[in-house]
């Protein structure tokens, strides 16, 4: 895998950033989140009063399981949803739109052919991940592929000038991938992300039956934290070939670019939740630099965010991936910035500051 290093956020700006937001003409304190998301921005890009960020999505195509016995579709749900990219016409690209955000969407592994589709970038690795029952889900020399693709379109959005990425997927049944995947990085039993149906096996039959498939891939980390730099990240691309599956290998290598990048990146769903979790577990500082966005009931995307200790702001209910909520979650940042530098401290305004309360010390009357 590539080299690259992952810089901390930097502290004299975001301590700067931090008094601006304190001498707003409001309550200090009072706008919570935003307030937060302004000042780590301030450290991300290392300016002390970021605005006009440009934003962009980035939407990665690839189909699950191909060879598995719940592949009934072959694939046919998924080109119906990339074309409607390539047409112009979804939910993402009319949100995109309206924060100037450009959406890339790019094919790396749908079991359909696309190559009449102009508008997508074609970079097919392999027509879908293999079912880890059969073999795993991709070679070492795909996955080492993979990740490098996804290094480079890093490399590419950095050069474009974004600063900020909504990233999503397309695809089906990524279910397994992304369950296994979490499991196994937060320590959780795949019997706790998984949902109770009225009828068939119970949950912990379905448990015992993965189990029965991935166990003798020898995935399982006791204790992350007792590895060494190297050993974790050994172990994360072990599990990615063995049950990652394309796209969530190649958002892995994408946020970790991103972040070397000092690009900040906006993750949703169990499928872009699974790459933030393995591009964590390589490089942890990765954490400063990612940014959660919609609320999904589904218990792997729970179990991420538990594990993660962030709050998603967006409680949409949505039952679409394809980065819609990633990509709603740009508005947030969005929000946070015209907070910044739309709104006046008291000196700007000419409004006096309380002497007294919570402000008192950090609210001034003048410069």
């Amino acid at each position: 895998m590539r080299t690259f290093t992952i810089e901390p956020l930097h502290a004299p700006s975001m301590e700067a950033c931090r008094l601006r937001i304190d001498n707003l003409t409001k309550p200090i304190y009072s706008l919570a989140t935003l307030e937060l998301i302004a000042e780590r921005f301030a450290g991300i890009l290392a300016e002390p009063q970021p605005n006009h960020l440009r934003y962009g999505v980035l939407v990665v195509a690839s189909d699950h399981l191909v060879d598995g016995p719940q592949n009934s579709q072959h694939g046919s749900e998924s080109y119906e949803a990339i074309k409607r990219f390539n047409e112009g016409r979804t939910a993402t690209q009319g949100a995109a739109s309206k924060l100037n955000a450009a959406v890339h969407v790019v094919n790396i592994g749908l079991e359909q052919d696309t190559t009449d589709l102009i508008n997508i970038d074609q970079q097919v690795i392999r027509k879908g991940s293999h079912f880890f029952g059969v073999e795993p889900v991709i070679s070492r020399d795909e996955l080492k592929e993979t990740l490098e693709l996804g290094f480079n379109y890093a490399d590419k959005l950095h050069n474009d000038g974004l600063q900020v990425v909504a990233i999503g997927n397309i695809g089906e049944r990524a279910f397994l991938d992304s369950l296994v995947t979490t499991a196994t990085i937060t320590g959780c039993e795949f019997s706790d992300i998984l949902v109770h149906t009225e009828c068939g096996p119970t949950i912990e039959q379905r448990a015992a039956h993965i189990h029965s498939f991935v166990d003798r891939f020898d995935i399982a980390v006791d204790d992350w934290s007792a590895l060494s730099e190297s050993e974790r990240r050994d172990a994360v691309l072990h599990l990615l070939h063995i049950a990652g599956g394309l796209d969530i290998a190649f958002l892995t290598g994408f946020i970790l670019g991103a972040a070397s990048h000092r690009m900040a990146i906006v993750f949703d769903n169990a499928v872009t939740g699974g790459a933030v979790l393995a591009a964590i577990t390589i490089e942890p500082l990765v954490k400063d630099y990612v940014f959660p966005s919609a609320a999904y009931e589904e218990p792997i995307h729970k179990e991420q965010c538990r594990f993660l200790g962030i709050k998603p702001c967006l409680h949409y209910n949505l039952q679409i991936d394809e980065a819609l909520g990633s990509t709603m979650g740009l508005s947030i940042i969005d929000a946070s910035m015209h907070m910044l530098n739309d709104m006046k401290t008291f000196v700007e305004a000419e409004v006096k500051a309380a002497e007294d309360g919570a402000g008192k010390g950090r609210q001034k009357n003048k410069e």
